[in-house]
């Protein structure tokens, strides 16, 4: 990549890494499309209520980089930056979508719902806060997956641990991510291994998805384990799907039909979650929890949740965290763990002040 090139990528671009150094970088401006072109790379990241207006973003460059490429790259633009100047997340919204997930627990059938808060900023990040997020990510741990999309004044980019759909040949892999432990609570928490609600919690998401996926082929799952990321500890079980021999398959059908999963939406499925737009700040979720893929070649593709994340217009940024509310949950331990996500966040990116 030309450092032209990049120029532009700042004003228009996207941007995934898929593993340890491997970075795709794809340079706009990009196209809309209403059917995933053959053999072309094509970025997948509707709302998370996903709606009518899917499209397909289709750039015009792609390129695979390497750390060292990136970090050259980077290096080449200056960067002098104003603080952000967070406004706190409200508890009184939050407070009101806890409750009235609460009432329909209570009265059934609901299970679980995820609400979400966000901390919000004037701030309004041009091509010199990407660069400089980008030199934090290059240093974020393997185990988080780096991705973005800017045009037109409007973007996300952030570090998630979640993989909502892989697809690697005839294989599909995706994850069940829910339970949270912040690092700092460790001594005074309930392993998240032995704590029953995280348990529930978590296995409400592993059925979802092996029920999910057992349209499509033979599904194994191992788990759960402990996830360890920079201020964080999760439950995370590993599934895999493995698709006969000659079966039709479309990867982001596939993904239509996972999102959301328990993990930020539902539980059960059927309940359905656009109810949850008439709760506080729930509409303003946009692309936070919604699915981010790429597809760049015949049977390869990676599909994110698109959590732990900047998001930005021309109003102004945000960042968002959810919680997974059960019948079980506290409403103090819940606040706290939103905190500890959205400072995550800020960490990764270098957004702290």
């Amino acid at each position: 990549m030309k450092p032209s090139n990049f120029t532009n990528f700042l004003e228009s671009g996207a941007l995934l890494r898929s593993g340890p150094n491997n970075w795709f970088l794809l340079e706009g401006p990009f196209t809309a499309a209403t059917e995933k072109p053959y053999q072309k790379p094509a970025l997948y990241h509707p709302d998370f209520f996903v709606g009518s207006s899917e499209k397909y973003w289709i750039p015009e460059s792609f390129y695979r980089l390497t750390d060292e490429a990136l970090r050259g790259l980077v290096q080449t633009v200056p960067t002098s930056l104003p603080p952000m100047n967070w406004q706190p997340a409200e508890l009184e919204s939050f407070s009101a979508s806890y409750k009235a997930i609460l009432e329909r627990i209570h009265h059934g059938p609901l299970r679980k719902a995820v609400p979400i808060v966000f901390e919000k900023s004037t701030v309004v990040p041009g091509p010199e806060r990407i660069v400089a997020m980008i030199k934090e990510l290059l240093k974020a741990p393997a185990n988080l997956y780096v991705f973005g999309f800017w045009q037109n004044d409007k973007g996300i980019l952030g570090a998630t641990p979640e993989v909502l759909l892989k697809q690697e040949g005839r294989v599909l892999k995706t994850m069940a991510l829910a339970g949270t432990c912040p690092k700092e609570d460790e001594d005074s928490r309930t392993s998240l291994l032995e704590d029953p609600k995280e348990r529930y919690e978590h296995d409400l998401v592993v059925q979802d998805i092996l029920q999910s996926l057992a349209n499509y082929g033979e599904v194994r799952a191992q788990g759960p384990q402990i996830l360890e990321l920079p201020t964080l500890y999760h439950l995370k079980t590993d599934i895999e799907c493995t698709l006969p021999a000659g079966k039709d398959f479309s990867f982001f059908n596939a993904c239509r039909a996972l999102h959301p999963t328990p993990a930020l939406g539902v539980s059960p499925r059927d309940y359905g979650y656009e109810w949850m737009k008439t709760l506080p700040e729930q509409v303003e979720r946009r692309g936070f929890g919604a699915p981010w893929g790429l597809s760049w070649g015949e049977d390869e593709a990676l599909c994110l949740v698109a959590i732990r994340n900047l998001q930005w217009e021309p109003a102004g940024s945000r960042i968002g965290s959810g919680c997974g509310v059960v019948a079980q949950s506290d409403l103090k331990q819940e606040w706290r763990e939103l905190l500890q996500k959205r400072n995550s966040v800020k960490k990764v990116l270098g957004l702290e002040s």
